[in-house]
């Protein structure tokens, strides 16, 4: 009976996701089945790809955004003191930096235990992902590059 209920929830979370990308007019693909979304935004620099699911089984909601490119092998670490640099100065949501693949992605979850998500949780979700995206992206690409060093990418966030 639980499981029902988690499951009834999760569909409603769901449904309420759906409602308010379409009323921001935003285009996405959805699997029912799956209950996630695919979409695109675009900021002032590289692209997002942005995938939200609702995990009916944890009871959260999962916004990941990988990062376009993967780090080569003598940024790594670079890289790595850079994403703790940043992951710390965030309120919401984090970088997950995978040191050994040198894959990256943008990371925003948000419970609904016994508790119902409204829209104004999922435009939060969504707009405030992709600002804190677009802020940080191209600086790792910069940095992953070598067209800073890790001493001008920590400069660049403390001013």
């Amino acid at each position: 009976m639980a499981e029902q209920n988690n499951l009834a929830q999760a569909k409603a979370v769901f449904d309420t996701l759906c409602r308010t990308l379409e009323k921001h007019e935003w285009h996405y693909e959805k699997d029912e089945e799956k209950m996630s979304i695919n979409c695109k935004a675009r900021g002032d620099d590289l692209p997002m790809d942005i995938t939200v699911t609702v995990d009916a089984v944890r009871m959260v909601v999962i916004l990941l955004s990988p990062i376009p490119f993967t780090i080569n092998e003598e940024k790594r670490l670079d890289v790595a003191i850079a994403v703790s640099a940043i992951n710390s100065l965030l309120v919401d949501g984090s970088f997950d930096y995978n040191v050994m693949s040198g894959d990256m992605a943008f990371r925003m979850t948000n419970s609904f235990i016994d508790s119902t998500i409204g829209e104004d949780v999922f435009t939060y979700m969504l707009f405030c992902s992709c600002q804190t995206i677009d802020e940080y992206n191209d600086k790792f690409l910069m940095l992953a590059k070598g067209m800073v060093t890790i001493e001008q990418f920590i400069s660049t966030i403390s001013d």
